[in-house]
């Protein structure tokens, strides 16, 4: 079978680049003459699926990675390299002018050749559309941060992880900051197996930004928690090799430049606990200001980042449960105080856990 190009791509993308960053912008599709008729009424069409040839695709390979850090086979995958070299994406049409097509959300390179243009039909509702993206979740949860990790997009990171923080502050933010760089240098996705491990030296409002971007968590074993009172962390492999980014002496003053009111709020809200309505109200909105505004300041005048080699501990044991003789609780087996020969909860044995 022969297919006939009937267009070509002119995008300001020349080179591979991260699909979510070619998404956004705007390209075109210019259709050869031959073929213009063929666009007659395509304007009734608010989205269009696109097909071009990879036409520069490196030979495939049955299995690969995808661009998330995934290892799949090439046909669980939209690798361009693969064994027919027909690609797809659905885009939006922008408007159309004579034989050329402005749209965006395509993410082909300048130059490629166009097979064919379909007009998209989404006859599902808003119960089907919400049911397919759980069902896209949940093979691959962290998929849309990890894109988001790859395109630098630390806004959108900072927006997700106050989720869990609760508010915007510079200290999120520069964990977010930190995380999202090694999480590039390292270029390994988290999965919550602990085989991507990050070991923090503070617990302060940095670790969460760091355990949203890594994914790497306090409920998942991969977070580790030395008490250094350092604003620093290490991403690493499961073979000790990893990044360690840590604040520089100047950073603070250079911080300071970008919005000082903050923390005068913050000596009177965290450091002498004054929440009244009006401190509050004040303290979230300059925390906001700051926090983003933290985020355009230059990476390398706050952190400082080195290669480092670390031991690793053995992945988490799984333990047993007992139950408890006075609460009636199920208790790890660790946990577990023998009194009189039954087994008692460290509270109900009147004993106090590790903290950490």
């Amino acid at each position: 079978m022969e297919i006939p190009y009937i267009g070509i791509v002119k995008s300001k993308f020349s080179q591979p680049a991260n699909p979510g960053l070619m998404r956004e912008q705007e390209s075109e599709i210019e259709i050869f003459d031959e073929f213009t008729e063929g666009l007659f009424k395509v304007e009734q069409s608010d989205y269009l699926e696109i097909y071009f040839h990879f036409h520069r695709a490196e030979p495939f390979e049955l299995k690969t990675f995808t661009h998330t850090g995934e290892f799949k086979g090439v046909f669980g995958t939209r690798s361009p390299s693969r064994p027919s070299q027909i690609g797809s994406t659905i885009v939006k049409l922008l408007r159309r002018e004579g034989n050329i097509l402005k749209v965006s959300g395509l993410d082909a390179l300048d130059a490629t050749p166009v097979v064919d243009v379909k007009p998209l039909h989404i006859p599902l509702t808003e119960e089907e559309i919400d049911e397919s993206e759980v069902h896209r979740r949940k093979n691959n949860p962290r998929k849309l941060i990890v894109s988001d990790i790859r395109a630098g997009k630390t806004k959108k990171l900072l927006l997700a992880a106050a989720q869990i923080h609760g508010h915007f502050c510079p200290g999120l933010a520069m964990g977010v900051m930190m995380a999202t760089k090694a999480m590039q240098i390292i270029r390994q996705n988290a999965d919550g197996l602990e085989d991507l491990l990050a070991i923090v030296e503070t617990n302060n409002c940095t670790s969460d930004g760091i355990q949203f971007v890594t994914g790497c968590t306090f409920g998942n074993n991969a977070l580790i928690f030395k008490d250094y009172g350092k604003t620093a962390f290490t991403l690493t492999r499961r073979d000790g090799r990893g990044v360690r980014i840590s604040a520089k002496a100047g950073g603070r003053e250079y911080m300071h430049t970008a919005l000082p009111l903050f923390s005068e709020s913050y000596k009177k809200v965290v450091g002498a606990q004054n929440h009244s309505d009006e401190e509050i109200t004040r303290f979230k909105k300059l925390g906001i200001e700051k926090a983003f505004a933290t985020l355009s300041l230059d990476f390398d005048k706050l952190f400082k980042i080195e290669e480092v080699i670390v031991e690793i501990p053995d992945y988490a044991p799984s333990h047993e449960s007992f139950i408890c003789a006075k609460c009636g609780e199920p208790t790890m087996e660790t946990r577990a105080v023998e009194l009189a020969g039954q087994q008692f909860c460290l509270p109900c044995a009147g004993k106090q856990g590790n903290s950490l």
